[in-house]
C-alpha cells in the first residue's frame, strides 16, 4: 500500500528530446498547418454545408493571409506600401510561399510588366486532397483569398483574375495579378 505522502514512483524531470533538422521541422509545421486547414474545412462542410463552408474558408484564409504576411513583413522590416511593382511583390510572395507552403506545391510567378504578372500552379496538394475526398466540383479554392490578404498587408490595390483552374478541368492553375495604379 502506498503512503499518501509517498509518490508511487520517484519524480524525474525529462529534458531530453529528439532532434530533427530545421528543414524537416519546417516541412512538418507546414504540413500540419495545411492539414489543420483541411480538417477545419471538412468539419465546416459537415456542419454547415458546402456553400457556407466555402464562404467561411475564403474569409478565414484572407484574414490569415493578412496576418501571416504582416508577421513575415515585420521580420523582413518591409513597410506597408513600400513595395510597388509586380517583380517586388512576387519576390515577397516567393518568400511567403517558402515559409508557409510545403514543398509539395509546385508553383512559379512570371512577370509580364511592372504592373502585371502570372501566378502559375503546376501541382496543388490541396486540390489532390480535395479530389480524394470527393465532390471536388463543390470546392472553391481559397488560394486567391490568401493572395488578396497578402496584397492588403502590403498595402497594394490590385486584382487577381482566374485564367485556368484545376477545378475547371485544366491541368494547371493560372492567376493574373494586376496592380491598380
Amino acid at each position: 500500500m502506498i503512503n499518501e505522502k509517498q509518490e508511487p514512483f520517484p519524480k524525474k524531470t525529462i529534458k531530453e528530446k529528439y532532434d530533427l533538422p530545421l528543414e524537416t521541422q519546417k516541412f512538418l509545421l507546414q504540413m500540419c498547418w495545411a492539414q489543420h486547414d483541411g480538417q477545419w474545412f471538412l468539419k465546416a462542410i459537415g456542419k454547415y454545408g458546402y456553400e457556407a463552408a466555402n464562404e467561411l474558408n475564403n474569409r478565414v484564409i484572407r484574414s490569415m493571409g493578412k496576418i501571416e504576411a504582416r508577421h513575415i513583413l515585420n521580420a523582413l522590416r518591409i513597410k506597408k506600401r513600400s513595395v510597388t511593382t509586380i517583380p517586388e511583390i512576387f519576390k515577397i510572395m516567393n518568400t511567403f510561399m517558402d515559409i508557409i507552403i510545403p514543398k509539395i506545391m509546385k508553383f512559379e510567378f512570371e512577370v509580364l510588366s511592372d504592373t502585371e504578372g502570372l501566378g502559375i500552379v503546376k501541382k496543388c496538394f490541396i486540390w489532390e486532397e480535395v479530389k480524394k475526398a470527393g465532390r471536388a466540383s463543390d470546392h472553391e479554392c481559397a488560394c486567391n483569398s490568401r493572395h488578396y490578404g497578402w496584397l492588403e498587408a502590403l498595402g497594394i490595390d490590385g486584382q487577381i483574375e482566374r485564367i485556368k483552374r484545376f477545378p475547371d478541368g485544366d491541368d494547371i492553375c493560372i492567376f493574373k495579378f494586376k496592380l491598380n495604379k
